[in-house]
């Protein structure tokens, strides 16, 4: 047996999981809604934000002086998508746990909405602001997880609900939804504890305090290490489900940031205090069309793919990986928690990094100063940032192919395993039959 053949059934026997089935046929229902959402983001975050690339490149302050009021509507959209994934993720997870145990329960799915919802919804502080950190693609895992579980609760103590018993007449139907009472009370009741625990905690502020902890911990001078490992953990979180990933370009290292430009401007030299910043480092050549720089797993994908349907999400999903949107490509191939890309997904931002960084060390090219517009293509990001630098545009371009070149045998990986996992599915419905 090849080292193939042995990847392929680890990564079937891993895809078998009935966790991970559900969170893949979750994924699958709610592509439209990533793609959408997305779409819906880029415009608001990148044509009609003052700071925007695609708004700069096409002035569309001085031609179109309503953008705030359509930046509000479409905020308004990406919000009701991609910022509610999680709670939907609990809606179908919850549907097909029960479906993948013969006891499909459309009820089930409604529960599990509603209680991932309460556990995140509080008061304790005198204001009833939904925070909706908790409700979008960052927390996508979380809310698959809690469908799966409450689904599993009526698939236990449930009775089948489907759409088709809605035409049931009034005491029939009262019936079924009468006999899913108790699930529903457990789900209910399990979720209203983990909603007090969540309270208590929000109560002494421990929420806050961990969160200044984490900031002061990263918040301090950079150093390459650092850099480094906070890429890891980053990647590694949005491959295990957490979609959204964390804003450690910027955010972390202002000052640092703010010293490297205000020496460039006044000293006219790159030879800045800071070249090693994830300024520098991650947000420039790091993030290739999203997390995981699926960039290059979008064009591998167009160039190998074999069926019409892996074509069909990869030419939907060019647009926002353009704009260093990943999330459609994500979902569409299933990249969450997939053994295949965990590899190149996690570690080819690593491999940008270390090579960019040696060619910033030997004065090859000049790290990363300027301010880059909300959206900027990542291929355009070392380029603008080093204030047009071509030998910055050229090392992006060969990085990106270098990424493209090794996807790929990780792409025709995942085909294979795909291709088996569809057959089997194929001939356990016709044994069923």
């Amino acid at each position: 047996m090849n080292k193939n053949e042995k990847l392929i059934k680890w990564a079937i026997w891993f895809n078998r999981l009935s966790f991970v089935q559900i969170f893949r046929e979750t994924m699958i229902m709610l592509f439209p809604v990533a793609l959408i959402g997305t779409i819906v983001w880029i415009i608001s975050d990148n044509l009609l934000a003052p700071n925007g690339f695609l708004a700069n490149v096409l002035y569309i302050r001085q031609w179109f002086p309503e953008r705030q009021f359509f930046r509000a509507l479409f905020n308004d959209a990406t919000m009701i998508t991609v910022g509610w994934l999680a709670s939907y993720a609990a809606f179908v997870s919850a549907i097909m746990t029960t479906r993948r145990y013969r006891r499909e329960n459309l009820i089930a799915g409604v529960c599990a909405m509603i209680s991932y919802v309460l556990i995140f919804y509080h008061s304790v502080r005198g204001s009833q602001t939904l925070e909706t950190r908790y409700f979008g693609a960052g927390w996508l895992i979380i809310g698959s997880l809690v469908g799966y579980v409450i689904g599993l609760i009526f698939v236990k103590w449930g009775y089948h609900f489907t759409l088709s018993d809605i035409r049931l007449e009034s005491r029939k139907l009262m019936a079924r939804v009468l006999r899913n009472l108790k699930p529903f009370t457990i789900s209910f009741s399990g979720a209203f504890i983990l909603h007090t625990l969540y309270a208590v905690w929000r109560t002494f502020n421990l929420d806050a305090i961990t969160t200044q902890n984490i900031s002061s911990l990263i918040g301090r001078h950079s150093n390459y290490f650092l850099n480094i490992t906070l890429s890891f953990f980053n990647t590694l979180l949005v491959w295990l489900g957490f979609a959204e990933p964390t804003n450690i370009a910027n955010d972390a290292y202002s000052n640092e940031v703010r010293n490297n430009l205000i020496y460039a401007l006044t000293h006219k030299s790159f030879a800045v205090p800071y070249p090693f910043t994830p300024s520098s480092l991650y947000n420039g050549f790091a993030n290739f069309g999203g997390i995981g720089v699926t960039l290059a797993l979008v064009i591998g994908i167009l160039w190998v793919g074999r069926q019409n349907n892996q074509q069909e999400i990869a030419k939907l999903s060019v647009f926002p990986a353009i704009f260093n949107h990943g999330l459609p490509i994500l979902f569409g191939s299933r990249v969450f928690l997939n053994p295949v890309y965990v590899f190149p997904f996690i570690l080819l931002p690593i491999a940008n990094m270390l090579i960019a960084s040696v060619f910033i060390f030997i004065h090859a090219i000049p790290p990363i100063v300027y301010p880059i517009p909300n959206g900027t293509p990542g291929i355009l990001i070392p380029f603008i940032g080093t204030g047009g630098d071509w030998r910055a545009l050229l090392i992006s371009i060969l990085l990106v192919i270098m990424d493209i070149i090794i996807y790929i045998p990780f792409i025709k990986l995942a085909f294979a395993v795909e291709e088996r996992l569809v057959k089997e599915q194929e001939e356990f419905q016709n044994e069923d039959k």
